[in-house]
Formats: structure tokens, C-alpha cells, sequence
């Protein structure tokens, strides 16, 4: 499907943000899942939730990139407040994917909202 009638349409970035995130996680819980702060259910119905939202994501239903927003900054909120609060290595390879998952999920955030923006705009404009 075009989106050439949406020009600020992200939705493809995000989902590709999204699997990424998603996969990352996948491959990286099973090493470090006696570090987690949540137990492993709560990890996996996360990356269900997120491979969820990849799939949902189209430029027909606003709704589908408000929740991909919302998504986006939750996961971004917690992977970089986790970050912050309970790593002082930055060597430590738990950080480092912390940190990674935190930025894929910002540029999430900024993606899906300017996504959102744009479709909430052109509502109104028409």
C-alpha cells in the first residue's frame, strides 16, 4: 500500500524499530533473565506486546500508531530509567542493551508521534 497521500507516514520506521527492539530482547533474555527486575512473563508478554503493535501498524487506523506512541514511550521510559538508575559501568553488557533498547524506543517515540501528528492534522484540515 502507498502512503504517498500521507507524506509524514512513519509507521514503517516504527514497526522496523519495534522488531528490532523486540528481537533484541527475544535473544537477549534467555542470558540475562536472573537480572531482570520483572519476572520473565512480564518480558515475554512485552515482546508480544511490542511484535503486536509492529503488526497492527498502518496509516488506515490513527488509533494503531496513538497505541504505537504510547508503546514507544513506556518501553523508552523504563529501558532508560533503568539506565539511569541501576548501572554505573558503562562497560557492563546488560547496560549496554539497556541503553540500546532505550534509544531504539525513542526514536519510536519520535516517529510514531510525529505519524500521529500528521494524521490528526490532515483530519483536521480536510
Amino acid at each position: 500500500m502507498s502512503t504517498d497521500f500521507l507524506p509524514h507516514y512513519y509507521g514503517n520506521i516504527v514497526r522496523r524499530l519495534f522488531i528490532a527492539g523486540g528481537v533484541i530482547m527475544l535473544a537477549t533474555i534467555p542470558s540475562f533473565k536472573t537480572l531482570l527486575p520483572v519476572p520473565s512473563f512480564v518480558s515475554v508478554f512485552a515482546i508480544l506486546l511490542v511484535g503486536l503493535a509492529a503488526g497492527i501498524t498502518n496509516p488506515m487506523q490513527k488509533w494503531a500508531m496513538a497505541l504505537n506512541s504510547i508503546i514507544a514511550s513506556i518501553l523508552f521510559f523504563v529501558f532508560e530509567y533503568r539506565a539511569i538508575t541501576k548501572y554505573d559501568d558503562v562497560s557492563d553488557t546488560l547496560f549496554l542493551i539497556t541503553e540500546v533498547l532505550a534509544v531504539i524506543f525513542f526514536f519510536a517515540v519520535y516517529y510514531s508521534t510525529k505519524t500521529v501528528r500528521a494524521l490528526y492534522l490532515k483530519e483536521k484540515s480536510a
